[in-house]
């Protein structure tokens, strides 16, 4: 379907100018005319800004878009119309990203879209179950207060998810640092005592030997050795940009000792919480339970999501069907099927992630407190191992001096 950019003069003598997707140039001017502006100028636009590229938008910071969503609740509910608190977010924003995805909104509005549609226009910025929770809030009238919803949700998840990054950067560090250091040695320091090591010839222990070897290899092949690299990072992120290939990832590690639990209580705490996100801001339960397809990863639960959710469309209890499935632990889904029976099942959602959250911290800091020592041990022995190869081979020379 054809695209054309327009401008239109409002009531209030403001000049409007979007781009709307229509079968023809006669039904865009009946679109403006029916939102009660005045034509100007209707042309055909060579590429809709409106559409796949969703204004050129590229993926802006989380962190910036929650705060973007935390003015623009303040600002609905303080009595402005939607188009206006999206012009003035879009004219008073540090962020240029975010005042161009502001601006788009804006523009989609006044070519007659819904709030909902403008968001569903821009999938890698906002997530399906927050459009269908503003599809929701607009049909109830409860824009604001699903929009405050939303932002306490994308906080949460994202100081879980600072908390699970802290975890895992420690050690990361710890590993990256003795791969600097490691190479620090083969490249630099073991190559001033190679002619050295070379007159010993065969009088070198198996560990200096295997410096020496690694670091004479090391220092002749390094483009070779780096351009490896390089290549297998790019195929690994080719591998596991697919999301499948991540839950495949996700389900192994989910099986390793000391993982599997906190990994457990995080889809979890993610399942349980989007569902009664979703559940009490007037999502149908069929169409929540279909939207959780977005939260988990695994094909194993992905599959479960799917048998769930059929039963229920086919007028099963959620209760009934959510037992008979492994997609939750026992407690978990006794605590559901608690607020399914008692008709609070929003209330019973919060309390239950909230559970598994906390069950998740505690789970993160015992293996941190694992992970962190045995990480330094390991290298610690990897560093003093080198060090003693090279300085027993420099002992080996001393004693022939002598």
């Amino acid at each position: 379907m054809p695209h054309f950019r327009y401008r239109a003069l409002t009531r209030a003598g403001e000049v409007v100018i979007g781009e709307v997707e229509a079968p023809s140039r006669e039904e865009v001017l009946r679109r403006i005319e029916y939102l009660g502006h005045l034509p100007i100028e209707t042309e055909t636009a060579s590429k809709g800004i409106l559409g796949s590229s969703g204004w050129n938008v590229k993926k802006a910071n989380a962190r910036d878009i929650t705060i973007f969503l935390r003015q623009l609740a303040l600002l609905v509910g303080s009595g402005l119309t939607l188009e206006a608190a999206l012009q003035t977010l879009a004219d008073d924003n540090g962020s240029k990203t975010v005042a161009k995805f502001s601006a788009g909104l804006r523009s989609s509005i006044a070519a007659g879209d819904g709030f909902a549609e403008a968001l569903e226009r821009h999938p890698t910025i906002i997530e399906p179950i927050y459009v269908a929770m503003v599809r929701a809030g607009e049909a109830s009238g409860k824009l604001d207060a699903v929009l405050q919803a939303i932002v306490a949700d994308r906080t949460r998840k994202e100081l879980l998810g600072d908390r699970i990054n802290s975890a895992i950067r420690y050690p990361l560090f710890l590993v990256g640092s003795a791969v600097l250091i490691l190479f620090f040695f083969l490249l630099y320091v073991v190559p001033q005592f190679e002619p050295v090591f070379r007159d010993l010839g065969g009088k070198l222990n198996a560990g200096a030997a295997f410096v020496l070897n690694a670091s004479t290899w090391l220092t002749a092949n390094l483009n070779l050795f780096l351009g490896s690299i390089i290549i297998g990072v790019l195929v690994l992120w080719l591998i596991f940009s697919r999301r499948e290939n991540r839950g495949r990832m996700v389900a192994m590690l989910s099986t390793l000792p000391g993982i599997s639990g906190p990994m457990r209580d995080r889809r979890t705490a993610r399942l349980i919480s989007t569902l009664g996100l979703l559940v009490e801001n007037g999502v149908a339960l069929p169409a929540a339970l279909k939207m959780l397809r977005d939260v988990v990863t695994e094909p194993r639960y992905v599959a479960e999501v799917d048998r769930v959710h059929d039963q229920v469309r086919n007028g099963r209890r959620f209760a009934e069907a959510l037992s008979e499935s492994d997609l939750l632990p026992p407690l978990a889904a006794r605590m559901l099927r608690v607020g399914d029976e008692t008709g609070d099942l929003p209330a019973i959602t919060r309390h239950a992630a909230q559970f598994y959250e906390h069950r998740l911290g505690i789970g993160l800091d015992r293996l941190m407190g694992a992970i962190g020592p045995a990480t330094i041990i390991l290298v610690s022995v990897v560093i003093g191992a080198l060090i003693v190869s090279i300085m027993s081979a420099l002992l080996s020379i001393t004693e022939l001096a002598l």
